[in-house]
């Protein structure tokens, strides 16, 4: 994958003058390296940054592929830990919601009808139905973007990252 930039700071936010490997990376760059994936059709190894001759300094392009590499397994790992948590969270509520309805048909069984019986299905039965909804819209949409996410700093963090002259 080779990306034109016409500088080093085109990597990173325009509102952050600290050093290369504390600055944070731009949102524009991160938008290009998605829009740049998305259309290849089998996957890169490398990255190549591609800058103006007169501009490279090799001190700062090992410095700045060093910073992209570790920015990017940070992302993976953060993200990774978004789809554990939202995955586990899916859980508890699909179990939850399981449990009331179950509850509920249990106490429909056992007790006869009575105004707290009725009064105590009314509660249970669309708190069990919302706990299983919530737990799949969770776990069937939330759950993909945070995978793509992850999935797409995980492929940018295994990418060898160097720099060439245009």
């Amino acid at each position: 994958m080779d990306l034109w930039l016409d500088s080093y700071d085109d990597i990173y936010s325009d509102f952050d003058s600290r050093h290369y490997l504390k600055r944070r990376i731009s949102e524009d760059f991160l938008l290009e390296l998605r829009t740049e994936m998305k259309y290849k059709e089998q996957p890169a190894e490398e990255m190549v940054l591609l800058l103006p001759k007169e501009r490279r300094e090799e001190h700062a392009e090992q410095i700045i592929a060093r910073s992209l590499t570790d920015f990017f397994s940070r992302q993976s790992f953060f993200y990774a830990g978004k789809c554990r948590a939202k995955r586990n969270k899916g859980f508890l509520l699909l179990g939850s919601g399981m449990a009331i309805i179950l509850l509920n048909s249990w106490i429909s069984y056992q007790f006869r009808e009575s105004f707290l019986v009725i009064s105590l299905k009314v509660l249970l039965e669309p708190a069990g139905w919302f706990l299983l909804w919530a737990a799949l819209d969770s776990l069937f949409y939330d759950l993909i973007e945070l995978k793509k996410e992850s999935s797409f700093f995980g492929y940018l963090s295994k990418m060898h990252i160097h720099f060439k002259s245009s």
